[in-house]
């Protein structure tokens, strides 16, 4: 009996250690001043929303919606988010270019509702009705996602798989916008060097042969190694040319 009882005592102890540790996990990020680590509490719904916060050295802060960045609350992550009425806090649920939050619905203090917000400032609440129109023309910017959200493919509890898919998409075409950019760079440096040069045997040609390969790079298009060769042997006795030339092929290679 008395092994029993001690063995649950040691076993509530273990507890309340893993409970303070968690528990200490918690905090809050000011807008102004440095993170401040305690007991966290939030209170109040809506725009009335705020965090208090209880450090070791016992001395309580309240913090309205607009004076957090973040704050740490059991495990989960709370932001301010400009919502339909203002800004009030969301629970994070998705990160990334466009973020998915859990919020409280009127007069509830669970965080059932959903809403999306992306890095350009744009968002909106996700809705039950016209779940299919509204987000497939919030993502249009990716049609991959946008068209099977619009073809029944993926619906509102398919919500987190929406954000992931769009997230790698936008990751994909800001990857692919760079490499574009790149290879653009130098192109158009080549162009203009061109066309600022008095006439010489081929450089029709060559501005031609430009233009078709700054298509090919916009439409990222692979390049075929003949207009490749072509361009470099139109503009190979211009020797004023050759840095920029240089440059060009070098990027074309990659």
């Amino acid at each position: 009996m008395k092994q029993f009882s001690f063995i649950h005592i040691l076993l509530f102890i273990l507890m309340l250690v893993v409970y303070h540790c968690s528990h200490a996990q918690d905090f809050v990020v000011p807008v102004r001043g440095d993170t401040i680590k305690g007991a966290v509490r939030p209170t109040g719904m809506g725009i009335t929303q705020r965090v208090q916060i209880t450090p070791e050295d016992g001395k309580k802060k309240s913090f309205g919606v607009t004076e957090v960045r973040s704050f740490r609350y059991k495990d989960e992550v709370y932001h301010p988010v400009k919502g339909l009425d203002g800004y009030v806090f969301m629970k994070m649920l998705r990160e990334g270019y466009l973020s998915l939050y859990g919020f409280q619905p009127a007069n509830q203090t669970s965080y059932d509702g959903r809403f999306l917000s992306r890095r350009d400032g744009q968002g909106m609440e996700v809705p039950n009705l016209t779940f299919k129109k509204s987000i497939s023309r919030f993502l249009a910017d990716c049609p991959a996602v946008a068209d099977k959200v619009d073809a029944g493919e993926l619906g509102k509890r398919d919500i987190e798989l929406i954000v992931d898919q769009y997230n790698a998409c936008v990751t994909k075409n800001t990857t692919a916008a760079a490499v574009e950019n790149q290879k653009l760079t130098p192109l158009d440096a080549l162009e203009q060097k061109v066309k600022g040069k008095a006439e010489f045997p081929g450089k029709s040609d060559a501005l031609d042969m430009i233009t078709e390969i700054k298509k090919k790079v916009q439409r990222q298009e692979k390049v075929p190694n003949f207009m490749i060769e072509g361009l470099k042997g139109t503009l190979s006795n211009q020797t004023d040319l050759a840095p920029e030339l240089e440059a060009t092929l070098k990027q074309l290679s990659n």
